[in-house]
């Protein structure tokens, strides 16, 4: 079976398409559209703008995925397109045209299903995907399956042909989610602990505008902290763990974002644009973060007896909760902890891709809608 998957819950265009044969995964080709450098001026993502860019992204990516996986070939026809996918394209009228004159140019082969993600997520942007989705998956004539972002950041490790054991606590922590879901089986799910306002990644991004920083956050306010390695602390800079003692496994970003701001505000103009008081608020709401992640994961490791440990998400590339993640993960010796390799943390339709292969069956392309609040455990 091969899956053709297609990703826009956020600011990243993702097509993916992967082969499923004999028990095995086989990925054959994942492209990624960004658009970091187009929301840097707003200092996070503007969902309006975001859409605009998945409607431009979404049929080059198209063409590129299908031709690194060497599943499309010259010789469509010039024909007009069912008033169906007119229909279901009435308010993506240049994807439409696009899509017209792709079809025109080639023809493609060998697709079995489409996946697509329908929430959680910006909804503008998810309209786009999910609408193309179902225009694709009507024009080829194949199943659509719908796909939990959230299961694509907890799936990833099919990749690797991985098996894990249940019960598994999965931590998702990216820019616009921080979850902790218990898995009692592949199809089993319980959201157990979210944050209650802000989520990890939206703290280092709203961190790193504070600061100057720029946007992305994460990977800014990280090179930052890094840097105090090899420089003495100073300043004695301390943030608050917000919830990191509550007897739930709720999380809270909000709080630590003003305590940046308020001891931001309380410096000198000098002062603030310090390096050196740049790196050590770097470090301090680093650690933070971190601290409350982790405190939280192992709480529940214990308590609910975990054989198994996921973490998926934008966040978990940074390089000090990995090493955080490895030590946790030789202290606990026989449980199985995993990390998603370079390429899958980030939002991308590899990871839809390899979850729409534990699914079973498929819904009719009408029935298909985007849910911006789509829960782990919602059925869709």
């Amino acid at each position: 079976m091969i899956i053709l998957a297609i990703e826009t819950s956020c600011d990243d265009t993702g097509i993916a398409i992967v082969e499923k044969k004999d028990g095995k995964i086989k990925t054959l080709s994942s492209v990624v559209s960004s658009q970091d450098e187009i929301h840097k001026k707003w200092g996070g993502v503007y969902p309006t703008e975001a859409k605009r860019e998945h409607q431009k992204n979404i049929i080059p990516s198209l063409e590129e995925a299908l031709k690194k996986a060497d599943l499309i070939k010259e010789g469509g026809q010039k024909k007009t397109f069912p008033e169906k996918i007119k229909d279901i394209l009435q308010r993506e009228e240049h994807l439409l045209k696009e899509m017209e004159i792709f079809f025109s140019k080639y023809e493609t082969e060998k697709i079995d299903a489409i996946a697509v993600t329908v929430g959680p997520g910006l909804e503008p942007c998810l309209w786009v995907g999910v609408n193309f989705a179902k225009a694709l998956a009507f024009y080829l004539q194949k199943p659509l399956i719908p796909v939990n972002h959230i299961m694509g950041h907890i799936f990833y490790f099919l990749k690797e042909g991985a098996s894990i054991e249940y019960p598994a606590l999965a931590l998702t922590v990216s820019g616009g989610h921080t979850e902790l879901v218990l898995m009692e089986s592949p199809t089993s799910f319980s959201l157990i602990g979210k944050t209650r306002d802000d989520a990890a990644g939206e703290c280092f991004d709203k961190i790193a505008r504070i600061l100057g920083l720029g946007y992305p956050g994460g990977p800014l306010v990280s090179l930052k902290a890094a840097e105090v390695k090899d420089k003495k602390t100073t300043l004695n800079i301390n943030l608050p763990r917000p919830m990191k003692h509550t007897a739930d496994y709720d999380f809270s970003f909000s709080g630590l974002k003003t305590a940046v701001l308020y001891d931001f505000k309380s410096r000198s103009k000098d002062t603030q644009k310090n390096e050196n008081y740049i790196r050590e608020m770097c470090q301090e709401a680093e650690n933070a973060i971190i601290d409350v992640l982790t405190f939280k994961l192992e709480k529940g490791i214990k308590e609910l007896k975990a054989k198994t440990v996921i973490l998926g998400g934008g966040v978990t590339a940074n390089k000090a909760l990995q090493e955080k993640i490895k030590s946790m993960e030789q202290e606990f010796g026989d449980i199985k902890f995993f990390l998603p390799p370079k390429g899958l943390s980030t939002d991308n339709a590899e990871m839809i891709a390899l979850a729409a292969t534990m699914k079973e069956g498929t819904k009719k392309i009408d029935d298909i809608k985007p849910n911006a609040n789509l829960k782990i455990y919602d059925k869709m």
